[in-house]
């Protein structure tokens, strides 16, 4: 395997350790729950660029599509792992999570409209849904940060190669 792809899969694992932690140790709520997000964009993007700076020490004469395909085989291993962690998490580890964000919904319908309400919500409040959209999130993010991350290490690679 090589060092980027270690480097995705220990930034991953640093994500779902700290959102094992958070919820064995703090009593998760909706205020903590953006820091636990913010903590994987951030080790996405620790992993983003010492994974791209792996590379580029390795290939000093890689084009900028080859540069931006290494990113988003990083890219990909980070979301997949995160997805997958986030459909597990909401399934089994944390399913009142979203039950309680339905009951929370369904309280406040309007009594004519609970059966469309209802299944509304029931489909946007699921693990596999929630699970789907990090992915996809992710995806595009991550897109969008490699891109970033590519044009500032070729614009001044002697900064990140060393």
């Amino acid at each position: 395997m090589k060092q980027y792809q270690n480097i995705a899969i220990i930034a991953a694992l640093t994500g779902v350790i700290a959102k094992m932690t958070y919820f064995l140790t703090l009593a998760p709520n909706e205020a903590w729950d953006n820091y636990v997000r913010l903590f994987y964009l951030l080790a996405f993007l620790i992993a983003l660029f010492f994974g791209l700076r792996s590379f580029k020490k390795r290939a000093t004469r890689s084009d900028f599509t080859h540069d931006v395909k290494t990113g988003m085989k990083i890219t990909s291993i980070f979301s997949l792992i995160i997805s997958i962690f986030t459909w597990v998490y909401y399934k089994w580890i944390d399913p009142e999570y979203f039950a309680n964000r339905i009951s929370e919904a369904m309280s406040q319908a309007p009594e004519e409209s609970i059966e469309a309400v209802e299944t509304n919500v029931s489909f946007i409040f699921n693990a596999f849904t929630h699970s789907t959209i990090t992915l996809f999130g992710m995806m595009v993010i991550g897109f969008f940060y490699t891109l970033i991350v590519v044009l500032i290490m070729r614009a001044k690679p002697e900064i990140f190669v060393g």
